[in-house]
C-alpha cells in the first residue's frame, strides 16, 4: 500500500505529517485491498484541515475534517469518516455477495 502525505503550508510540523501517516497505515490492518492512501494537511486562518483520499479496488473514497485546536483532532476526525465510508461499502458488497 502506498501512503503519500503532503503539507500545503510550509509551517505544518513534521510530527503532524508523521501522525497522519501512522493513521493512514492503520487502514491496511482492517481493509487489505487498499492500494493507495493520500493525506493532505493544510491551515486556513485559525483552522487545521486534514484530507484523506483512499483507493480501494479501483473505487475512490475521500474524507475531510477541520478543527480549531490541533492537527491531531482534524486527522482523527477525517480518518474516522474515511474508515466509516470504506466499512459501509465493504458491508454492502459483502451483503450482495451472500445473496
Amino acid at each position: 500500500m502506498a501512503i503519500e502525505a503532503t503539507a500545503r503550508d510550509k509551517d505544518i510540523p513534521a510530527a503532524a505529517l508523521d501522525y497522519a501517516k501512522k493513521r493512514a497505515a492503520e487502514i491496511e490492518k482492517d481493509f487489505e485491498k487498499v492500494s493507495q492512501v493520500r493525506v493532505v494537511l493544510d491551515t486556513a486562518r485559525h483552522l487545521y484541515k486534514a484530507q484523506f483520499t483512499a483507493t480501494v479496488v479501483g473505487e475512490g473514497f475521500a474524507a475531510e475534517a477541520e478543527d480549531a485546536e490541533s492537527f491531531v483532532k482534524a486527522v482523527d476526525a477525517a480518518w474516522d469518516k474515511l474508515f466509516a465510508q470504506i466499512r459501509k461499502r465493504r458491508d454492502i458488497v459483502g451483503d450482495n455477495r451472500k445473496a
